[in-house]
């Protein structure tokens, strides 16, 4: 009812687990990085939990999302099944077809498809949202499953996310074989007050709305106070503060409009973290409202607010609205291209840009002034209202106003940064030369010991000089040298190359 009213591309604040508006706080970085090192690993079991609307499912299809073509994935969502079922909705997922109905006839299938995965070098990951509600037997069958193996590896990745009963339910006797083979468990926490400011900031933006609505210092505050940092109450209460502005012909939400859609979320009950099962109803009640008070209230137009969130009141005065400028030309493209091939050209574009062949690369979920930042160029992952997957085009140059992208075999595009940034659902991919010695590209300062100790980060033990870097430049602290460290370290060593500040020319 409101995006069009506010400007949005769609609603910011939907519940739907929708990865592009994935937020990664620290808690679910570290949540994603123990599922990529249980994948990568390939042994035992990833157990993710949270208390009810933290964000698991989203980052159960963030994560499979984020899975390669090598991999083959199972998505079991409604796990309150009985043993067989559970097998059959996973061959489902895989797309495999059993020979027989019988539980031997069910593993059997399974496992030649594993066998014949495996022989084919690929991997098959299977996630189980809201494992809590699994019984024991269908437990058991879990780790049975696990056990499919060759005489020198495990043939299969599960994982299992669901709420905090899940780790009680894994500490009764019976189940402690499973327990045992549990190698990286992780429990997401809500957000703090910080957190949840740039959590909402962050859905605004995916949404196209940055600058178009304004949450009042207070309003924020009383946001966290009544969600207790719960991304599905900040949903809900934020949905339902909207509403009240769009009623209210105010972009300007202030703390009475929070305190008052917390209300009609929870109900009559006092202020405190809210039980969302309650703002289902209520959120029903309130669109009925709505619709009556827009039906029989006069409207007038409003300017929007300036700032992202933390906006003054409205202006009294109000202006025309100028439709942000954009490109048309990109808009065809992100809705077109295919997605292989787009990844395909967009990445020839970055590295040939570099002028060698033995490159290093490294996936970020990122914002664009970090890409500022490390000033390399880059793949962004963009995406579309108009289509169901995503694309990719090559990030080549950057300025305060524009940047100048490659996509498919089209000449490059100079587009407008709002716009970019609008359709970037935040995934990049980085290539750089960190072996090219004697390219001319070998960061100056050699070592990754002494790269760190030239940017100000010496330390005796490597691993708390890189735990410090990393808490710097805004990724995992998780003191090891990984892809997106290393290339960290070379962006901000001295070093030669293609650099996102070339400089954009603008007409």
């Amino acid at each position: 009812m409101y995006e069009s009213w506010y400007g949005f591309r769609e609603k910011p604040f939907n519940l739907t687990p929708d990865p592009k508006y994935l937020y990664l706080s620290h808690r679910h970085a570290e949540a994603f990085a123990h599922l990529e090192f249980g994948h990568r690993e390939r042994g035992g079991f990833v157990l993710i939990t949270g208390e009810v609307g933290t964000g698991k499912t989203t980052l159960a299809r963030y994560f499979l999302s984020k899975l390669g073509p090598d991999t083959h994935s199972a998505f079991v969502l409604y796990p309150a099944l009985s043993a067989e079922e559970l097998l059959r909705t996973i061959l489902d997922d895989l797309h495999v077809t059993p020979e027989g109905e019988s539980k031997k006839g069910l593993v059997d299938a399974l496992h030649r498809f594993l066998l014949e995965t495996r022989a084919a070098k690929r991997n098959v990951v299977i996630v189980i949202d809201e494992a809590q509600d699994l019984s024991p037997e269908v437990l058991e069958q879990i780790r049975l499953i696990s056990n499919l193996e060759t005489d020198t590896e495990k043939l299969i990745q599960i994982v299992l996310m669901g709420q905090s009963e899940l780790r009680d339910l894994l500490e009764r006797h019976e189940l402690r074989q499973l327990a045992q083979r549990v190698t990286a468990r992780y429990h997401l926490s809500p957000l703090t007050l910080e957190e949840t400011k740039a959590y909402m900031r962050h859905r605004l933006h995916v949404a196209d709305g940055e600058g178009k609505v304004g949450f009042e210092r207070e309003a924020l505050a009383a946001v966290h106070r009544f969600s207790g940092g719960v991304p599905r109450l900040v949903n809900l209460i934020c949905d339902r503060a909207l509403l009240a502005g769009y009623v209210n012909d105010t972009r300007a939400i202030n703390a009475a409009m929070v305190r008052q859609a917390a209300k009609e979320v929870e109900g009559e009950r006092p202020p405190g973290p809210l039980r969302w099962r309650h703002g289902l109803v209520a959120a029903a009640l309130t669109l009925v409202l709505a619709v009556l008070a827009f039906a029989i209230a006069p409207r007038r137009a409003q300017a929007p607010d300036v700032g992202a969130l933390e906006a003054p009141l409205p202006l009294p005065a109000p202006t025309p609205t100028p439709a942000p400028p954009r490109n048309a030309r990109l808009d065809e493209l992100v809705r077109a291209l295919p997605r292989e091939a787009s990844f395909a050209s967009a990445a020839a574009r970055v590295q040939a840009a570099w002028g060698v062949t033995r490159l290093a690369r490294a996936s970020l979920r990122t914002q664009l002034e970090q890409l500022r930042a490390f000033d390399l160029p880059a793949v962004l992952e963009l995406s579309h209202p108009a289509r169901r997957d995503t694309c990719f085009a090559a990030l080549l140059r950057l300025d305060a106003r524009a940047a100048v992208v490659g996509m498919g075999g089209e000449p490059e595009l100079e587009v407008p940064l709002p716009q970019l940034d609008g359709l970037w659902i935040q995934d990049a991919v980085v290539w750089w030369p960190e072996r090219a010695a004697g390219a001319g590209f070998e960061s100056s300062r050699g070592s990754p010991q002494q790269s760190l100790a030239g940017l100000g980060f010496a330390e005796p033990d490597l691993g708390a000089a890189v735990a410090r870097f990393q808490r710097q430049t805004s990724l995992v602290a998780d003191g090891r040298l990984g892809p997106r460290t290393r290339m960290a370290l070379f962006a901000l060593s001295p070093h030669e190359g293609p650099r996102l500040s070339g400089g954009v020319e603008h007409p």
